[in-house]
């Protein structure tokens, strides 16, 4: 089940925090961590998951930092074997409020690139922004709450805000 819920900045940031550190102590840092989704923008309403992108160079990267996110107890997604991302999640069950999501995607990828540029274009355009948090707000309130149902929903818009924000990106120079 889907609730969207006003962040804390505060709260949302030192769970993404004490994550980069847990992982940093793990990986290095010799790979770019970056927050990203609704709890790194400013306003938003979402599903308050902490969202952390990480970017590696190659496949050895992206197996060396898989192997290295299970050891410390984040949960594969299906897509283990994907040779451009991965994602990971701190529970294996349902998720919920404040729980932590690991996205690591291969840097030179529209993938990785998707990430970044969604959410600097959404940081810079507050009216995206608001439209966006509106949308999310609709697709609950006409009673599509279930997190398989709310996400197909949410796909096609958040594929033309990405659009967007990749025409946005060519004009800025990114």
């Amino acid at each position: 089940m889907v609730e969207l819920v006003s962040q804390n900045k505060k709260i949302n940031n030192k769970l993404y925090n004490n994550a980069v550190r847990q992982i940093k102590k793990k990986i290095g840092n010799n790979y770019p961590i970056n927050h990203v989704g609704s709890t790194a923008l400013p306003n938003m309403y979402g599903k308050n998951i902490i969202d952390i992108l990480i970017g590696v160079e190659d496949v050895g990267d992206l197996d060396k930092v898989t192997k290295e996110l299970i050891d410390i107890g984040y949960c594969p997604g299906k897509n283990i074997s994907n040779n451009v991302c991965r994602f990971f999640a701190n529970t294996d069950e349902e998720t919920k409020s404040g729980d932590i999501h690991i996205h690591v995607a291969i840097k030179s990828t529209e993938r990785y690139k998707g990430f970044i540029i969604l959410r600097d274009y959404l940081l810079e355009n507050k009216k995206e922004r608001q439209a966006y948090c509106a949308m999310k707000k609709k697709i609950l309130n006409l009673g599509h709450n279930e997190r398989e149902e709310y996400k197909r929903i949410k796909a096609d818009y958040v594929t033309e805000l990405l659009n967007r924000a990749m025409e946005w990106a060519k004009k800025k120079h990114i």
